[in-house]
């Protein structure tokens, strides 16, 4: 690989120290996101103005009032083919602890919500009804201060919030997972599905349109336009992700470098600290820390 596209957007929460935020956004004009992932999950309604949007190796035409659940380290982003208008959108992140915390010791929420997502169902159909109460519940949380030390604002978010998830879990028994769309370029839909397999062995550009029998140029181009990303880019992203799920156990560093696919530990850590904005070491304490705050 010989590209040096590494895009920092590996998104956190904005400002909350409690593990949860909650946004309700309207834009008027919004130019695509790239691919990304975060380690919280993320409840997100799309209201309006959106295309497309795709969970790894899949594409959803998106319609109003509908729902996405995506797990930590699930790679998403929205994909159209111009500028999008009226881009309207509600979502709920929680960290894994919040929502273990919302299952009330009744329901291991976290494993709950990753076990509807281990089979593609990413994505459900709200009623008017439904997305209109979430979008309600979103916007009263919101209005709190995410950095206000008060136990009792907290309590009354997370009673908002077990609402929300409530009606989430009701929607899983009434209605059935939407079934995502065909790419029209099969090709690419092909290539992800196979990097989502392999990202940890050496992978390029060339090696890629050897295998899939099409040219460098035209497999650059085309998966630039569906995931907004370099394969360079895309591939890096996933090791980086990866190695940030493994931090919390306690091989060294170096053993995950190699492990994630990184051919050494200086690169991992150019690569590392530039997609998260902070070092591999510096993480592992926070995570450790957050962790022990929690238990």
């Amino acid at each position: 690989m010989n590209e040096t596209d590494i895009s920092p957007s590996f998104t956190q929460m904005d400002q909350s120290p409690f593990g949860y935020e909650a946004h309700y956004c309207y834009n008027e004009r919004m130019e695509v996101t790239q691919y990304h992932c975060h380690d919280y999950f993320e409840f997100y309604v799309h209201i309006a103005g959106g295309q497309l949007m795709g969970v790894d190796n899949r594409l959803y035409a998106l319609k109003p009032n509908q729902l996405f659940i995506l797990p930590p380290f699930f790679m998403h982003g929205l994909s159209c083919t111009e500028e999008m208008h009226g881009y309207e959108r509600a979502y709920l992140n929680l960290s894994p602890e919040v929502l273990r915390d919302l299952g009330c010791g009744q329901l291991d929420l976290p494993q709950f919500f990753r076990s509807h997502a281990s089979h593609g169902r990413y994505t459900y159909q709200l009623s008017e009804e439904q997305a209109s109460r979430f979008v309600s519940l979103v916007r009263e949380i919101q209005k709190g201060d995410p950095a206000a030390a008060d136990p009792l604002r907290r309590l009354r978010d997370y009673s908002l919030m077990i609402h929300a998830l409530t009606m989430i879990c009701d929607v899983f028994v009434a209605a059935a997972p939407a079934e995502s769309e065909p790419i029209s370029n099969g090709i690419i839909q092909d290539v992800l599905t196979y990097i989502n397999h392999h990202y940890t062995e050496p992978l390029n550009v060339s090696d890629l349109a050897r295998l899939f029998n099409v040219s460098a140029s035209y497999l650059a181009h085309e998966f630039s336009h569906f995931t907004n990303r370099s394969v360079y880019n895309y591939i890096l992203y996933r090791r980086v992700i990866l190695a940030r799920q493994q931090l919390l156990g306690d091989e060294s560093l170096s053993s995950i470098a190699y492990q994630c696919g990184f051919s050494d530990y200086s690169n991992f850590l150019r690569s590392f600290t530039k997609i998260t904005g902070t070092s591999p070491s510096l993480y592992r304490k926070m995570l450790h820390q957050y962790h022990k705050r929690e238990l």
